[in-house]
C-alpha cells in the first residue's frame, strides 16, 4: 500500500518505508532532524573523537571494513 506523499519528515531514529526513503532521495519533502537525534549523534560524535585522541584502533573507526579491517585509516 502506497503511504501519502510527505511535505516533511522529521528523523529522530525511526524506521523509514522505502516509500519515504524514496521521497526523501527524491527531494520530494523537506526533512529536518529532531533534537534527540542530534543529542545523539553528538553522543557518538564525542565517542569517536576521544578513540581517535586516544590513539585506539576501533574496527570501523579508524580501519577498513571485512577484509581490510588490517588496514589503519589516518586521522588526517
Amino acid at each position: 500500500m502506497p503511504l501519502t506523499p510527505l511535505v516533511h519528515l522529521e528523523l529522530a531514529g525511526q524506521r523509514l518505508a522505502l516509500e519515504e526513503l524514496a521521497q526523501v532521495a527524491a527531494a520530494t519533502c523537506a526533512v529536518t532532524l529532531a533534537a534527540s537525534a542530534r543529542s545523539g549523534m553528538e553522543a557518538a560524535h564525542r565517542v569517536v573523537q576521544t578513540i581517535i585522541a586516544e590513539n585506539r584502533v576501533v574496527y570501523g573507526v579508524n580501519t577498513g571494513f571485512g577484509k581490510l579491517s588490517d588496514v589503519h585509516i589516518p586521522s588526517s
